[in-house]
């Protein structure tokens, strides 16, 4: 599949007249919980001609593309993608993280990584994890079972809001990294235990929770749901932010 994934991404930037700075995996694939029947989410940051940057009239900032049932790619403009990560979107550092990597300018999703990491609002970030959680919780569960890939949906962002409860930094996006906060070994073990089920099932298996993994995620949830953190000094200087962005669309 790879590639004709990289097939997909030399067609996208002849079609679009883009240069294609990174190319990752996101999604299930990359969280380290795929499906046998799971699509590929291939996530781009692409740059477009330096002259289009000056033009008076804005150009698309996004790019969906579709093939097929299994292959979708979605990307942000270079421009767009360093907006996100002043204001501390977890979006960025997660795909500056992804283990699979299709596509890369050379040293690129380090320099996007380190930014990240220096915009980083704990604050920001733990307010969007365990609204994903919630969410994916309420619409997961049906009677006392839940769907399995809604389970890790529920999972990866409360253990990534536990990491930055705990440590006030940028957490793993993959759940195997994350599971080092979790100081419980039958649960860590069960969670893998997990992870091994959902390689052979399809996307739609209903999972019945064990009780003590149930109580385990329960409590995981009220603990995130009471966490207080203050707000940060908001990183105003954006200097090198600029800086990069002018180096990298080659002003």
């Amino acid at each position: 599949m790879k590639k004709e994934i990289l097939e997909h991404l030399s067609e996208l930037e002849r079609d679009r007249n883009i240069e294609i700075l990174m190319a990752v995996e996101s999604g299930s694939r990359a969280w380290g919980c795929p499906s046998p029947d799971s699509d590929y989410d291939v996530r781009i940051v692409f740059k477009r001609p330096t002259l289009e940057y000056l033009e008076i009239e804005n150009k698309s900032d996004n790019i969906d593309y579709f093939h097929g049932a299994l292959l979708d790619i979605n990307g942000w403009d270079i421009k767009k993608v360093l907006k996100l990560i002043r204001k501390s979107n977890v979006t960025p550092f997660e795909w500056a993280q992804s283990p699979i990597v299709y596509r890369e300018k050379e040293g690129f999703t380090t320099k996007i990584l380190e930014y990240c990491r220096t915009y980083f609002q704990a604050r920001h970030s733990l307010n969007h994890y365990r609204g994903l959680a919630y969410n994916s919780y309420i619409k997961g569960m049906q009677g006392d079972l839940i769907n399995l890939k809604k389970l890790f949906y529920v999972l990866r962002p409360l253990l990534a809001a536990k990491w930055i409860i705990d440590k006030k930094e940028v957490p793993p996006m993959d759940i195997l990294s994350l599971l080092v906060s979790i100081p419980d070994p039958s649960i860590v073990h069960h969670i893998e235990e997990l992870l091994k089920m959902k390689t052979g099932l399809n996307e739609d298996y209903l999972h019945e929770m064990k009780p003590e993994f149930k109580d385990f995620l329960d409590d995981l949830q009220a603990d995130v749901k009471e966490a207080e953190i203050e707000d940060q000094p908001t990183k105003m200087n954006v200097s090198s932010l600029n800086a990069f962005f002018q180096a990298t669309i080659g002003i």
